[in-house]
């Protein structure tokens, strides 16, 4: 299904174990914002309906109930076992206020691969389900934003709407970037 978010259309996808994804669509590709008739399992139906949930109460800044809401979406991912390390990793970033940013390097850190900088950098710019799994949050040491599979000006709204203190930055984005 799609879903209208300030930064664009998000396209959600589930399966019956859980949410396996969202995506960053284009103009062109962007469809109705209705349930698809394909997702008559009950299952599905609700990782949709609770994922919409979460991102109307991280798009209102309603941090406790992002947290309960995204606490019961099960995830249904694919991937090696150490992706799915990092990205459990990130999942587990908390996402009380203030929300903090951390380095390539302090996740390689905590996913117990210190030596492992660039696959985290890269694993992070794999991620199947952004917001949710906050890679956004993962910055460059020296403070500057890294990259972003969605762009960098989307990475750099999501840091604006969270009040994200950026390690190594002297200032929070005070003015809302450009994320369209």
């Amino acid at each position: 299904m799609d879903y209208i978010s300030p930064i664009g259309v998000l396209r959600i996808e589930a399966s019956e174990r859980g949410l396996r994804t969202i995506e960053f669509l284009s103009q062109e590709q962007t469809s109705e914002g209705t349930m698809p008739e394909g997702f008559k399992n009950e299952n599905t139906r609700n990782y949709l309906t609770l994922c919409v949930s979460a991102l109307n109460s991280y798009f209102a800044k309603q941090w406790g109930a992002f947290d309960q809401l995204r606490s019961k979406i099960l995830l249904d991912l694919e991937g090696t076992g150490f992706q799915k390390k990092v990205w459990g990793v990130i999942y587990s970033l908390p996402n009380t206020y203030p929300i903090a940013s951390i380095s390539y390097s302090e996740l390689a850190l905590l996913a117990d691969k210190p030596s492992s900088v660039r696959a985290c950098a890269r694993i992070c710019g794999q991620n199947p389900i952004p917001i949710l799994i906050p890679c956004h949050r993962i910055i460059a040491a020296n403070g500057t934003l890294g990259g972003y599979s969605a762009g960098l000006s989307r990475k750099s709204w999501l840091l604006w709407h969270e009040d994200v203190a950026i390690k190594g930055a002297n200032t929070l984005l005070q003015q809302p970037p450009q994320a369209r």
